[in-house]
């Protein structure tokens, strides 16, 4: 029988063509494709995106280890699930790519101090995460379904990225252990912060105000200074300055003001749709609320109502012998004449009753208020007479309690007592306004957000075809037009960063309800700044929002402009503005140091003083604590305080005020270091000694103390990660996503 090798010698040109084209191809095609798809190599195609001593994340990389993070997620959501809890209430483990990447250190420093993650500890953590009530079948189908991406995901990788996420917070929760327990000492500075408030004397010295005595730099020093700057974006309260551009959009919007189209509404309503809302409704939304409801007597008078407090028969239970609560009078003593009546005449108890046990007897529904308050029939029927009667059997059958119950049932509807007409009519009146001032905003909308995509498939079009060629660009809606004719506002911005959008105006708080199925209630707020500056967001999409006033608003980006990096030529003005403050701060601080003497050995106010130093002038502020909690619910952990009259005050400004005493004079600078304050202290009430009675007596309450430990022992954390991706030289070869 001839084998496969006497095939080949058969066949061997053939094959010997075959292979050599095959080589061809890998030799000139596939390298081309390999480096434009990223497949694997080192080419432009995958760059690396971060880097730390030992390690590196390329794009691809980063992409799985981001996608695997989202993977977790969905396991451990679907793994609680399974076990009957919600995962809604899940706290999911952070998903951005530097929460992936700190993971990774951490887990990399948690192997350092010999924290080992074995399998048996996954499943050891799998089981307590579901208190034992998932079976390894039920995992197993919940990880048949997880994807990551076209591809389904193994149990191996699984583990793998659950051992890296334990280990990172086996390390984080080691390191904060140091914090358990906090000293007396440190609550004692707790409560100092939250409860002792100071009054200053300030005198605020401006480092920009100096910046013209400082010698002009030479253009090496500010390219210098432009370059170890330039990747940083501005932020108002950082003491470095930042060069990068950050991202810009512009947009146009239309108002709709609630209160003017429900007044406008209004009008329409007519008292014909009134009195028809009020008949179909006024079971659901205006009955009358009675009297009994809110007295608690109107139980006893139900109870002796529906024959609970009848004499107790020979042999026969009560609700109080059977071990229900008694009621509060003793029942009555049964009269004379129905003394002599025998055990036997007793209704017997139902088939399959409990020897000794009291007989179910159902309670009578409460009858309508407008019933005559006779005498409850059920005492009368309870009792006994010489002849039975002849068609009503002594015990109710199934049939009659379930008639009883639907007649019962249905006559509430009416006879039951409603709010006159009258007294709902202006309720309903702006009730009917408001659905008929939502459907209008509605239908506006869906117009203006029609003819706004008709529009962008024109620009698209336009641009794709005729840009080139110098045809117009299509025309926009106007938006005044629209406002004119539909009674809404019009608006239009210049290009402004998120924090200028929420500047300019309640459009940028506003939000929009959007189904979550994650979400507890099913719903949640998508703010407007999401859905206008998120990466990604398209222009000449409309969008609508609301803010919390019930105003309504579409909305559209008209440019974009994304984050980017200017030249040196360009930001030149710039770089030198921010190099002139910079070296401006000492200055400034030389000349509030100044100040606090002068005050100090003058025994004089820190206002003479600065009045004598070149015209500065003082204030008084406070008195201000520490910390506050301001208007935010309770719960929420307390901030650093922002009293009126400060620019941007940060933690070393308050630790010079309340390190003073009363008279005594300091120096500090504001958070981004724009300001230097001689700062004198007024006064710091209540006194310490008034102040440690309080602590002693509020010390069995911590739970505000415990909030400022979680703040300071998370800012902690923070210069601790900080720290340590400083170790490992860390380095970001663009902005994290």
């Amino acid at each position: 029988m001839a084998g496969s090798f006497d095939l080949f010698r058969r066949n061997q040109r053939i094959a010997l063509a075959a292979l050599a084209i095959m080589a061809m191809i890998a030799f000139f095609v596939l390298p081309p494709f390999l480096q434009m798809g990223g497949g694997g190599g080192g080419g432009g195609g995958d760059p690396v995106v971060v880097s730390w001593k030992g390690g590196e994340f390329r794009q691809s990389g980063m992409e799985r280890a981001v996608a695997m993070r989202s993977v977790v997620n969905r396991f451990l959501a679907e793994s609680l699930a399974a076990a009957g809890g919600d995962p809604s209430r899940m706290n999911f483990l952070p998903d951005d790519e530097r929460s992936v990447v700190r993971s990774t250190l951490l887990a990399r420093e948690a192997a350092a101090n010999g924290i080992v993650v074995s399998d048996a500890a996954i499943n050891d953590f799998l089981g307590q995460f579901t208190n034992n009530l998932v079976r390894q079948d039920q995992f197993d189908e919940i990880i048949s379904r997880l994807r990551l991406g076209p591809m389904g995901v193994s149990q191996h990788d699984l583990f793998e990225a659950l051992r890296t996420a334990l280990a990172a917070q086996g390390m984080q929760v080691l390191f904060q252990s140091g914090f358990s327990g906090d000293p007396p000492g440190w609550r004692w500075d707790y409560f100092r912060r939250l409860e002792q408030a100071a009054t200053v004397e300030v005198v605020p010295v401006v480092a920009e105000s100096l910046a013209g005595e400082v010698a002009a730099p030479s253009e090496a020093t500010l390219k210098a200074f432009f370059e170890r700057y330039k990747e940083d974006l501005p932020a108002a309260r950082s003491p470095e300055p930042g060069f990068k551009e950050p991202h810009r959009a512009k947009f146009e919007y239309l108002v709709a003001k609630r209160e003017a189209f429900e007044a406008e509404a209004a009008k329409n309503v007519t008292d014909e749709q009134i009195a028809a809302f009020y008949e179909k409704n006024k079971t659901s939304l205006f009955r009358a609320k009675r009297a009994e409801e809110s007295k608690p007597e109107a139980s006893k008078s139900e109870a002796k109502a529906d024959g609970t407090s009848e004499a107790k028969a020979d042999g026969e239970a009560t609700p109080a012998d059977a071990g229900a609560t008694p009621a509060a009078d003793p029942a009555p003593e049964p009269p004379a004449a129905d003394a002599d009546k025998k055990p036997e005449a007793a209704t017997p108890a139902p088939s399959g009753a409990a020897a000794g046990g009291s007989r179910f007897t159902p309670v009578a529904f409460k009858q309508p208020q407008s019933e005559p308050a006779a005498s409850p029939p059920a005492a009368a029927e309870a009792k006994p007479s010489a002849e039975p009667p002849a068609e009503t059997p002594p015990v109710a059958t199934a049939d009659a309690d379930k008639a009883a119950k639907d007649k019962v049932a249905t006559e509430p509807a009416a006879t039951a007592d409603f709010e006159p007409l009258e007294k709902v009519k202006d309720d309903i009146r702006k009730r009917l306004a408001g659905e008929a001032a939502e459907e209008r905003i509605d239908a506006v909308f869906t117009a203006v957000a029609g003819d706004m995509s008709r529009y962008a498939q024109d620009v698209a079009l336009w641009q794709a075809r005729h840009k080139d060629r110098g045809v117009a660009a299509p025309t926009p809606p106007d938006v005044d037009k629209i406002a004119k004719l539909q009674g809404l506002e019009a608006g239009r911005s210049e290009l402004l960063t998120a924090e200028g959008a929420i500047a300019s105006g309640p459009i940028g708080g506003s939000f929009e309800l959007v189904a979550d199925r994650s979400s507890r209630f099913g719903i949640r707020q998508q703010r407007w700044l999401d859905m206008i500056f998120a990466s990604g967001a398209p222009s000449l999409r409309p969008v609508t929002s609301r803010d919390p006033e019930g105003n309504r608003y579409i909305s559209w980006k008209t440019e974009d402009q994304p984050e980017f990096v200017p030249t040196f030529d360009v930001a030149r003005k710039d770089v030198e503005h921010a190099w002139r403050i910079v070296e401006a701060r000492s200055l400034a601080r030389a000349k509030a140091e100044a100040i606090a003497r002068q005050a100090d050995a003058s025994k004089q106010t820190l206002e003479a003083a600065a009045a004598a130093a070149g015209g500065l002038k003082a204030a008084t502020v406070g008195p201000f604590s520490w910390l506050t909690q301001g208007t935010v619910p309770f719960g929420t952990a307390p901030s650093l305080s922002q009293p009126e009259g400060l620019s941007m005050p940060g933690e070393e400004f308050m630790q010079a005020v309340f390190g003073l005493q009363p008279g005594q004079t300091t120096v500090a600078f504001n958070e981004p270091r724009t300001v230097c304050y001689a700062i004198r202290s007024v006064s710091l009430e209540p006194a310490v000694e008034k102040l440690r009675e309080r602590f002693v007596e509020e010390r069995n309450d911590q739970r505000r103390l415990a909030m400022v430990a979680q703040r300071e022992t998370s800012k902690a954390v923070g210069a601790w990660a900080e720290n340590l991706e400083n170790r490992y030289d860390l380095e970001w070869k663009r902005e994290p996503r």
